[in-house]
């Protein structure tokens, strides 16, 4: 069975080598350039804009006038008996009458205590909300894409790992295999390594699993089938941090969720005018041309036709609503008190987020320098103890231990590169930075 397994854990990589090694190389701003044209989250956000940026007119902040034409045609069959005061009957039997009205009005309103105006501004602070919304959906889109791509090579870097963790232990239990034929070796000896090399083998499988599904995931940022094959060739590379007080200034003249507190603060300033707007009266101009015509048999009228232009000036004025102008207004400033505390408290968010990430990155990179040195004597402790294991020098427990030195040495590297990676980004993104993201060049420590 531990034969079998392994066979095939090794046909499992030979296959997989083999078909990366005949797919498209997609490179990180291909990557980027794909999923921000294609993913639904941002089309679906973009739709969203475009709605609020239709709205902002100046007909549906109420600057231009309506126009409405009606037309009414009645009809009626009407049998009547009338006896008049002078004696006189008359009897009619099934008498059509009918009545055209047809009617074009104008209404258009001249004042209304400014509130179009403010109207006008809202709509415009909405459409602008609606670009910073599809900013925010393209930055965090843009956040994924990244930390996937590199996620992916953190991945394949790990399946290396293991890979060299089981062929070094392959080679072990061939040696143990070899002095048990021998008879200088122990059976004791030959099942540690192949307990070894089965927990090394897992280990790789796991690995190989979460590479695949990481694949998948990307595919799924990009928008497109997410058995799509692909390969990449770069290396997580880091580049040394702006000084912080930079950071911290582009973040407050940039950052998207600031730039939306701050602009739903604006629409509060302006709901207090627009319950003000109550206050004031109202000036309606209303002018239209209507034409009627009348034909009947019975009543005092036999045929009447009337046309012609109208006009007037309306002017409406609440004296008195119960004070519900007063309670509005109130409510109005509570909103917009509401308003000035959420920015206070977005700024406050963004400087403690940009502090710790700006922390996490400075302790990362100094892991990460560790590491590399650190991963460099594992290596060379391995190929030594390796030589002594072969000549008897050292025991199984001793090379193993050497051994899972070395992984753990090489894991923990793989990860700080990684999660100097996200804190990265992540400052890039609470900055307002990651849209101008072109390529994380000018290394300062990678592998």
């Amino acid at each position: 069975m531990i034969t079998r397994s392994l066979i095939f854990s090794g046909m499992f990589v030979l296959f997989a080598g083999n078909r990366v090694a005949a797919q498209e190389i997609l490179t990180l701003q291909q990557a980027l350039e794909t999923g921000l044209k294609n993913n639904f989250s941002i089309i679906l956000q973009k739709n969203e804009e475009r709605i609020a940026g239709n709205n902002n007119t100046l007909g549906n902040a109420g600057f231009l006038p309506s126009l409405e034409l009606s037309a009414l045609q009645n009809n009626t069959v009407t049998t009547t008996h009338q006896e008049q005061f002078s004696g006189t009957t008359k009897d009619v039997a099934n008498a059509m009458n009918n009545n055209l009205n047809v009617d074009a009005q104008l209404n258009w309103t001249l004042f209304d205590g400014m509130n179009m105006f403010v109207n006008k501004k809202m709509l415009g602070i909405m459409e602008d909300l609606g670009q910073n919304g599809t900013r925010i959906v393209v930055e965090g889109t843009v956040a994924d894409i990244v930390l996937t791509y590199y996620g992916i090579i953190q991945l394949r870097k790990l399946v290396h790992v293991a890979q060299d963790a089981v062929d070094l232990s392959m080679q072990r239990k061939r040696i143990a295999a070899a002095k048990v034929s021998l008879g200088a070796g122990s059976q004791l000896m030959l099942l540690q390594s192949t307990v070894d090399l089965n927990a090394d083998s897992t280990r790789l499988i796991q690995e190989m699993a979460a590479l695949t599904n990481t694949c998948a995931d990307l595919n799924r940022l990009l928008a497109r089938d997410v058995m799509t094959p692909f390969e990449i060739n770069d290396t997580i590379l880091i580049r040394e941090p702006l000084p912080f007080d930079t950071i911290l200034h582009k973040a407050h003249a940039q950052n998207a969720t600031l730039t939306a507190a701050r602009l739903n603060q604006d629409l509060t300033r302006l709901g207090v005018n627009e319950a003000e707007a109550d206050r004031y009266p109202r000036l309606t101009f209303t002018g239209g041309y209507s034409f009627s015509t009348l034909n009947s048999k019975t009543g005092f009228l036999q045929y009447n036709r009337s046309y012609g232009p109208y006009f007037g000036i309306s002017l409406n004025y609440s004296l008195f609503n119960g004070f519900n102008v007063n309670r509005a207004v109130k409510n109005a400033k509570i909103a917009m008190n509401s308003g000035e505390i959420e920015v206070k408290d977005a700024t406050e968010s963004l400087n403690v987020n940009l502090l710790k990430q700006y922390n996490q990155f400075r302790s990362n990179l100094e892991v990460v320098r560790l590491q590399l040195s650190n991963v460099i004597v594992a290596r060379e402790n391995v190929n030594i103890a390796f030589e002594k294991y072969k000549l008897g020098s050292i025991n199984d427990i001793e090379l193993r231990e050497i051994q899972q030195k070395l992984i753990d040495a090489e894991y923990q590297l793989i990860s700080s590169q990684f999660d100097c990676k996200k804190a990265e980004v992540e400052l890039m993104r609470l900055s307002g930075e990651i849209l101008r993201f072109k390529s994380f060049s000018s290394p300062a420590s990678g592998q």
